[in-house]
């Protein structure tokens, strides 16, 4: 899955909740509450992209704009774009849970949640979701900290908290990366149809690192996969300019910019050693389709 296909997957989940430069102290400890042992970590810092203006891509788009959302901002007064510092996730065998670091009025969110059809026991919020299984828990770990979790426990936030001598994931210097374990592409049904052609490619890579940063006028995807050796590289680097060129002989013509084969059709390739790079250069159209603005 693309960073971007990840970071939307995860925004999909909370809904409303949800909307992703901090210093590099701040981004580990937004980490080291997650459970990310064997999990996906996503990582948005959205006060670096509110005061680079990349954040008015998503806060433009008609997701922004949809009457529950809007609803939500107006019951609780909060709102992403401006009270939303940093989001920290992590996301395995179909459970997310979160790290949300801003501006929250708890009073305000713990009324909406009961009138939601949730319930609280004291900070404690448990909010029913869109499916079963899917069961919104939160409470603070600060007053400008929020856990959050969506899996079908009620308690699973639970399981987001300070942590004494846990190390988390390395922060990178970008406002939105991604690492994600090799394991992660196993199951075929939860990468997206135009990616598929890169499921075999990446199934063997030791290590997966995507990131999102701003490049000249727009935004640009940039992936690193660690091998085993130089040679294992090389393989992959083959193997990497040979699904990109099959796909843009499977693409559909005339394109569509908010498709995802779009985005990966633009890649382009290099190897270091033992690792390989690609870059994706990202569409104004794509991002509005990944919050929701196009179907």
């Amino acid at each position: 899955m693309t960073a971007l296909a990840l970071a939307g997957a995860v925004a999909s989940l909370v809904g409303p909740w949800l909307w992703a430069r901090s210093t590099k102290s701040k981004t580990t400890d937004l980490l080291a509450c997650l459970p990310t042992a064997g999990a996906s970590v996503v990582y948005i810092d959205v006060d670096a992209l509110r005061r680079s203006g990349m954040l008015s891509l998503v806060a433009g788009s008609k997701a922004a704009e949809e009457p529950d959302y809007q609803q939500f901002v107006q019951e609780t007064q909060f709102d992403y774009a401006r009270d939303l510092d940093a989001v920290a996730a992590a996301v395995k065998d179909g459970q997310t849970y979160l790290a949300l670091r801003g501006r929250f009025r708890w009073k305000s969110l713990t009324d909406y949640a009961s009138h939601q059809g949730g319930s609280c026991h004291k900070d404690y919020c448990v909010v029913p979701g869109s499916q079963p299984t899917r069961r919104i828990s939160f409470y603070p770990l600060e007053s400008n900290l929020m856990a959050m979790a969506i899996a079908p426990d009620d308690f699973a936030a639970y399981q987001i908290k300070r942590q004494a001598g846990q190390s988390p994931p390395a922060p990178l210097n970008q406002p939105v990366w991604a690492l994600v374990p090799a394991g992660a592409f196993k199951n075929a049904s939860t990468i997206p149809d135009g990616a598929k052609p890169y499921l075999s490619v990446l199934q063997s890579a030791d290590q997966i690192l995507l990131s999102v940063g701003p490049s000249a006028d727009h935004l640009q995807l940039e992936l690193r996969v660690t091998c085993k050796d130089a040679s294992a590289a090389s393989t992959l680097l083959a193997n990497f300019e040979s699904a990109t060129k099959t796909l843009r002989q499977w693409a559909h013509q005339p394109a569509n910019p908010a498709d995802l084969t779009s985005l990966l059709v633009a890649g382009a390739f290099r190897r270091d050693d033992r690792q390989v790079y690609g870059q994706w250069p990202i569409s104004r159209a794509f991002v509005d389709a990944i919050a929701g603005g196009s179907n």
